[in-house]
């Protein structure tokens, strides 16, 4: 899977408005698999708070490049 892909995945699942903030070239290829680990550990999951849901978006935002 790539980058857009997963990146479109947990924008899905975290219900995030402004999409555009995601974009798949802004994070690096190194990425992937950290990427593919979030996006793995939201579909294990029923329900995300609203605190998890900052954390994680404060995480992805730390990953861009």
């Amino acid at each position: 899977m790539d980058k857009e892909q997963i990146l479109n995945d947990i924008i899905k699942q975290l219900n995030v408005v402004n999409k555009g903030v995601f974009k798949a070239e802004d994070y690096s290829d190194e990425k992937i698999s950290e990427l593919n680990d979030i996006k793995v550990m939201l579909e294990s999951r029923r329900q995300i708070s609203a605190g998890e849901q900052s954390a994680i978006i404060e995480e992805l935002s730390k990953m861009r490049k």
